[in-house]
């Protein structure tokens, strides 16, 4: 049924269940780990096979930066996110978790991203000075952030917030395809 519904319908519930019973019995962190890794071998194993080698060489665009909140461990969702872009053709690098904010900076003067996504799971992790603290660059580059940890989060203007994976990979689609 595709990369949505199969993060939607099976492995988030699936993640949160087991964290549901790590935070209840303080066992199975392990599992969550586990799991968590199979997911982003999976997704990445799908995000390669997005773009068929007989497929006619898209034009070189700039890539879109993936990277989660300097304290942030979770990243299965940017891995799901990765392979709808690939499947939409735009190119992204993805950063890995908990990236500082330097580093993250010294990556969108490096690559002149098309956009940049920050990803937060929990509330602490949502550190609307990192936004405030990325670079100007030139050409400029949009800025979004995802993930639920954002969702009390106030945040500069033009920082487009993402609500979904289906949302995010349209409105960065659109943004970078133009």
């Amino acid at each position: 049924d595709g990369l949505v519904a199969t993060w939607e319908e099976v492995a988030r519930p699936v993640l949160a269940a087991i964290g549901d019973r790590w935070a209840a019995t303080g066992r199975g962190v392990e599992v969550e780990h586990l799991l968590s890794q199979c997911l982003i071998g999976v997704f990445g194993t799908r995000t390669v096979a997005a773009v068929a080698p007989t497929d006619p060489v898209p034009a070189p665009t700039r890539p879109v930066l993936l990277a989660a909140m300097p304290t942030e461990l979770h990243v299965v969702p940017l891995a799901v996110l990765a392979a709808l872009l690939a499947e939409r053709g735009v190119g992204y690098r993805s950063l890995g978790a908990a990236l500082p904010a330097d580093a993250l900076a010294a990556a969108v003067r490096r690559t002149a991203p098309a956009a940049v996504v920050l990803w937060s799971q929990l509330p602490e992790t949502a550190d609307p000075t990192v936004v405030t603290g990325l670079p100007v660059t030139r050409p400029r580059y949009w800025t979004f952030v995802a993930g639920p940890g954002w969702d009390a989060a106030v945040l500069p203007a033009g920082v487009g917030v993402l609500r979904s994976l289906a949302d995010a990979s349209e409105r960065i689609g659109a943004a970078v395809l133009r």
